[in-house]
């Protein structure tokens, strides 16, 4: 079987959380200023490791490497 190929390359995500520049890029993202990709780099390069949503509170929460949450927002319905 051949091996897949990866569609983005692996991010490496800054060690420190910078969360004054990624609520700027966040909401920028969520107004439509940039695209899927960008936003995931943006992620990386302040710090933020992923997010994980709670359709139960309609909240998302981002998180650093260390696995601490870093910002919480409600989720517009």
């Amino acid at each position: 079987m051949p091996k897949q190929r990866q569609k983005y390359d692996a991010l490496e995500i800054a060690e420190n959380a910078n969360l004054e520049n990624f609520k700027i890029r966040l909401k920028l993202h969520q107004q439509g200023g940039t695209d899927y990709p960008t936003f995931c780099k943006d992620c990386a390069e302040n710090g933020v490791e992923g997010w994980k949503m709670d359709l139960n509170k309609m909240t998302c929460t981002y998180f650093d490497k260390n696995q601490n949450n870093i910002l919480e927002e409600i989720v517009p319905s």
